[in-house]
């Protein structure tokens, strides 16, 4: 599944590059991911930090609310903005799949 919420924790694991065997499947995560490292770094910092512990550290949302000193709720909050404008904010080719005939 391409897009979402698997895409913001993906582009945080640069595993993900690992995953594919080809060259083209590589440079297509590659693009996928430096389009998402762009929109991540257009986030406001309170939503930057809640994504960095959550996805970067893995830390869990009650984690990051001691860590940032802030209610759970808010936690919760900025992340699920985060999400909306990651989503709006990027534009990725179309996929395809298997050879042309």
């Amino acid at each position: 599944m391409r897009g979402g919420l698997r895409s913001v924790e993906r582009v945080f694991d640069t595993v993900a590059l690992r995953g594919h065997r080809s060259a083209a499947g590589r440079a297509a995560q590659l693009t996928e991911s430096l389009e998402l490292f762009k929109a991540i770094s257009r986030l406001p910092d309170a939503h930057l930090d809640v994504m960095v512990l959550r996805y970067l550290c893995g830390a869990t949302a009650e984690q990051a609310s001691h860590l940032l000193g802030v209610p759970l709720a808010t936690v919760r909050s900025d992340e699920r903005h985060a999400h909306r404008f990651l989503k709006s904010a990027v534009t990725l080719p179309p996929e395809t799949e298997g050879t042309a005939t």
